[in-house]
């Protein structure tokens, strides 16, 4: 099966607006890209298909539009999830 994520350059080349509530989660070495810092863009708490990948963390984050705030990965979450942004 192939992988259907779309990897993007920036959050510039998605239209945010036309999300309900757009997130933006950032993960570390998920199983599908070992060693790589990964955002994902959700629509409220549905995956889409956008990722958005950098060697580090601070490279993401510089990534993250400024209307975004960050929240710390709540306990009992996944693992490889470093941070949300909202």
């Amino acid at each position: 099966m192939d992988n259907p994520d779309r990897l993007i350059s920036t959050f510039d080349e998605v239209t945010l607006s036309d999300y309900k509530m757009p997130i933006i989660c950032i993960y570390f070495s998920p199983k599908d890209y070992q060693g790589m810092f990964v955002a994902r863009l959700f629509n409220v708490n549905q995956p889409t298909h956008y990722i958005l990948m950098r060697p580090t963390l601070e490279a993401i984050r510089s990534e993250i539009p400024g209307r975004f705030s960050v929240i710390p990965r709540a306990q009992g979450e996944d693992s490889t999830i470093v941070e949300t942004w909202i």
